[in-house]
């Protein structure tokens, strides 16, 4: 599936989580400075540019979290992990007080407490002096445990403690697949079916094994960084990593004879169960909407729904991408509106609907999360999918 006005479902790393941080005015008062051009490459999707840019910007900067935050998305976005993470650390350590201390927190997956634990033994090097790429060790995501060969790799809680938010699509257009996994990591009994399947592997390996599959995927964390998958929770990155192995380039994503939805297919991968479809329409009414979507919500159930394409919507306000998979996590009846999740996660980009500044028909939440009137939406929306686990 592909986004609006790309071809890829590509991840904007964490930029909306701080969509309410305005570049800062100090370092860019102008369109064309360099810190906007770096800015925008991000927003174009160039992240490799967008970070060489950066790194550039930062060796002559004056120290600033923001400047440092967003240099340390791009190099994310661009698959240079190591990178990222040494920047992230240097900010966590440094400018701890600031909203992007707290958010770098969360892009390492640690607790403050942890936190500080981790920057204490990092170096005070400001990224400025041009410091050297951290080793690919110094990129683990999780801290060292004992590994027992065949034990589940991570608890039904530690799968809890994030849960969707965890979920943040890389550069893979693999939308269909991360709307799913983003639909079982909100529930409890998804998050079980989760844990069961990830086990440890030889080594630094780990063992994925989808439901229903019958065939085993052995990944690392080495080759999720490899790949440039970037899941804020490295168990989500190894589930990414298992599901390009089982299909890649999307082989297979239509099903075995490509007469089935990629909305069907990723359901039917992450729950080992076959997925009930609605296909939608301008004249789907609420009521159905609402009877369809209340039963998977109410009974606990994952359920995602896909949007139509560019030439179908392109006359509409813009509040979604084209041809792109999307969470559903809630519904409010009482006032008909459906709360979804872009797999983008807190780096989605963020939607307006001028028209409707009481949000009576849209509005847009953080970490990629937005609620749409039932009236608004079969008019984006082709279809939707849902499973029963």
């Amino acid at each position: 599936m592909s986004l609006r006005r790309s071809a890829n479902c590509t991840a904007f790393g964490l930029l909306a989580a701080i969509a309410a941080l305005t570049v800062n005015s100090q370092i860019a008062q102008a369109d064309n400075s360099p810190v906007m051009k770096a800015y925008n490459l991000y927003n174009q999707k160039q992240y490799a540019a967008s970070a060489d840019a950066y790194e550039s910007i930062i060796r002559t900067a004056t120290p600033e979290p923001r400047l440092y935050y967003y240099a340390a998305l791009a190099n994310r976005g661009a698959g240079r992990a190591a990178r990222a993470r040494q920047l992230f650390e240097y900010i966590g350590k440094n400018f701890s007080s600031t909203p992007e201390g707290a958010l770098s927190q969360t892009a390492l997956g640690l607790s403050p407490a942890a936190q500080a634990t981790a920057t204490g033994a990092a170096s005070a090097q400001a990224p400025n002096a041009a410091a050297p790429e951290a080793s690919a060790s110094t990129a683990s995501s999780r801290p060292a445990r004992n590994r027992v060969k065949g034990a589940i790799a991570f608890s039904t809680e530690e799968i809890a403690k994030e849960g969707a938010n965890a979920i943040d699509q890389s550069r893979y257009p693999n939308c269909w697949f991360e709307a799913s996994m983003s639909a079982l990591a909100q529930l409890p009994r998804g998050q079980r079916l989760l844990a069961n399947m990830i086990h440890y592997g030889d080594g630094d390996k780990y063992v994925v094994r989808f439901p229903g599959d019958g065939k085993e995927y052995i990944v690392s964390e080495a080759d999720c960084e490899a790949a440039g998958i970037t899941n804020r929770a490295l168990w989500a990155s190894l589930l990414e990593c298992a599901q390009i192995r089982k299909f890649p380039n999307n082989q297979g994503a239509g099903g075995a004879y490509d007469d089935q939805s990629r909305l069907e297919v990723g359901m039917g991968c992450i729950t080992g169960n076959k997925a009930e479809i609605m296909m939608l329409n301008d004249q789907t009414s609420p009521s159905e909407l609402s009877s369809f979507i209340g039963g998977a919500v109410r009974s606990g159930n994952p359920i995602i729904a896909g949007t139509k394409g560019d030439s179908q919507i392109r006359d509409l306000p813009e509040l979604v991408f084209g041809a792109h998979a999307y969470t559903i996590i809630g519904i409010d009846q009482s006032r008909n509106m459906v709360t979804v999740r872009n797999p983008h996660g807190a780096g989605s980009r963020q939607f307006h609907y001028d028209e409707d500044p009481s949000h009576l028909k849209f509005e847009q939440k953080g970490d990629g999360i937005f609620k749409m009137s039932l009236d608004l939406f079969p008019k984006y929306f082709h279809s939707m999918a849902r499973s029963f686990i």
